[in-house]
């Protein structure tokens, strides 16, 4: 159940805190005193979206909090919901928060820890069931028809995995049909691929092989000129015999030894000397070795230049570098390779044939199920409208086969109403005027009520457009569910409001700093029997008005 909600900075709430019990609550109050702010605080505690407008005039952001205690039948798979989610449950209690800020910001808190408005939507499911106003209006609307009838017969599940596996078989059916229309230009640009393909296949151009051969051919190209620049800087480094370079050098080195005997400071001279002696003495090995595998080989560049030549023909028959030749034949292979699946459409008929096939099970069995779960609630909702002055009158869910499947079903539902046990069947939205489609409205409400397990069920002003008799069996049709399970009621109905266990007023006025306030009260003995007599409409008529209320409070 809810057993406390905290708001602060909220419209024109600056700082309220509500304790609610189990049973029937009531909240009553003026048009515009802000009985409906209690539920928007709540819906957004819940997981709805946010508005910067609902922050209080003159402050900076706005704080929900809202504390439940989930019945024990509940406590079990809440527990596993925040063990999924990460989240910590140190005690029964559930500390809901909500916070907004003036800029836009929204943040959202589960005992403690930041969530996601998604993961407080999840978790709002389970607590809580709100039945808005405009419940009636949407009664005219197929698809929230279906949604409703569907998510009271719990096959909520089923509907989800369907319009998953319809939508699979819609993108497979939509790649055939797109292979079919562009068959010939898939064709054309695989014959194209196909061509690139086989042309750098036979081409055989390892990763590495075009910078070997650049490098290859740039020294065989060169060779005599390379060898006859080796053979010249031999013959003076070394093989000159007393003009040589390194014999030069090893006099210097003997001649500034001998002086650093009479000038230490040469000595240093003399080590470099010696170094560069070594230096040129490594020089003409290394050319040495060099000149001994130097060779002119004209066939060897003929071949290489030729192999070259091959390799810059294709980069321009292809448009390419000669250097990109190997990420080109990669990346054809693989156009060409989906191409030619996009071609198969005997493999792409196969998936639609299967993904058609996982669809249809998946409907016929929602269709069973949907099938098996009308009567029970035709049969509840009828019953509910009897108690509401519509005894006249069948309530019907007619399943209507479609000609071709849909993301919802093989079937359309209508909610049609039957005047007459033999008598023709008309849809809800056609034959129902504003006042009866409040009461189906609220016979589905109580009907989807009492087969969920949610332990807190909301109705704000369910009872639009009922009056007289009818408004006393919508009050104990609330009291009922309240028997079971926490039940809060925003209602204008006095019949209503008596049959509360617990009544909230809702009033507003003016502070000293001029802005409106919103404020709430419980009222038990003589305030509750003021405020039903209010209701009534007690100016003039106050005594009267008193006596009735105190007549529908002993009900």
């Amino acid at each position: 159940m809810l057993r406390t909600l905290t708001l602060r900075d909220f419209v024109i709430v600056s700082a309220l805190e509500v304790d609610l019990s189990d049973g029937l609550t009531v909240l009553t109050g003026e048009t515009g005193a802000g009985k409906s702010i209690l539920l928007d605080a709540l819906g957004l505690l819940l997981g709805d979206r946010a508005d910067p407008a609902q922050i209080r005039p003159g402050a900076s952001r706005a704080d929900l909090t809202a504390e439940f205690i989930p019945p024990a039948r509940l406590q079990d798979v809440i527990a596993q919901w925040l063990n999924e989610a990460g989240l910590d449950h140190a005690d029964e209690a559930l500390m809901l928060r909500r916070t907004l800020e003036a800029a836009g910001r929204s943040r959202a808190w589960i005992n403690g820890q930041p969530v996601t408005l998604t993961q407080l939507r999840e978790l709002g499911e389970m607590l809580v069931d709100i039945h808005g106003q405009h419940a009636h209006q949407a009664l005219q609307r197929p698809a929230a028809q279906r949604a409703l009838f569907d998510r009271h017969a719990g096959l909520s599940d089923q509907v989800v995995s369907l319009a998953e596996a319809y939508s699979q078989w819609q993108a497979k059916l939509a790649q055939r049909n797109e292979a079919l229309e562009k068959a010939s230009v898939i064709a054309e640009r695989a014959e194209q691929l196909r061509w690139k393909v086989e042309t750098l296949r036979a081409l055989a151009l390892g990763p590495d092989d075009w910078a070997a051969l650049s490098e290859e051919q740039k020294r065989l190209s060169h060779g005599a000129e390379l060898i006859q620049a080796g053979e010249s800087a031999l013959q003076v480094i070394e093989e000159a015999d007393e003009e040589s370079l390194v014999a030069r050098t090893a006099r210097l080195v003997d001649r500034f030894r001998s002086l650093s005997a009479k000038d230490s400071r040469l000595g240093d001279i003399a080590e470099l000397l010696t170094s560069a002696q070594i230096s040129l003495e490594e020089a003409a090995s290394a050319l040495g070795r060099y000149l001994a595998k130097a060779d002119l080989d004209p066939a060897r560049l003929q071949e290489v230049e030729a192999r070259v030549s091959q390799i810059f023909e294709t980069a321009r028959r292809l448009r390419a570098r000669p250097e990109d030749l190997v990420a080109l034949q990669a990346e054809s292979e693989l156009a060409l390779a989906e191409a030619e699946e996009s071609l198969d459409l005997g493999a792409l008929e196969a998936q639609v044939q299967k993904a058609e096939a996982q669809y249809l099970e998946k409907a016929k069995a929602l269709s069973k199920a949907r099938a098996q779960a009308v009567p029970a609630f035709a049969s509840q909702v009828s019953h509910w409208l009897k108690e509401l002055a519509m005894g006249g009158m069948q309530f019907r869910v007619q399943l209507e086969p479609r000609d071709t499947g849909a993301s919802h079903g093989l079937e359309d539902l209508v909610f049609a109403l039957q005047h007459q046990a033999q008598g023709p069947t008309f849809p809800l939205a056609k034959v129902a005027s504003g006042g009866e489609l409040s009461r189906v409205s609220l016979a589905i409400a109580a009907v989807a009520a009492q087969a969920t397990d949610t332990p807190t069920l909301i109705f704000d002003e369910v009872d639009v457009g009922i009056g007289g008799n009818t408004g006393h069996v919508v009050g104990r049709l609330l009291r009922e569910l309240g028997s079971a399970r926490q039940v809060l009621a925003v209602t204008h109905l006095p019949q209503v409001a008596a049959r509360g266990h617990h009544h909230l007023q809702v009033s507003k006025s003016i502070n000293a700093q001029g802005q409106i306030e919103s404020q709430l009260r419980a009222l038990t003995g003589d305030s509750r029997t003021d405020e039903i007599a209010r209701m009534l409409g007690d100016e003039g008529l106050k005594t009267e008005s008193q006596a009735l209320a105190r007549e529908l409070l002993s009900l």
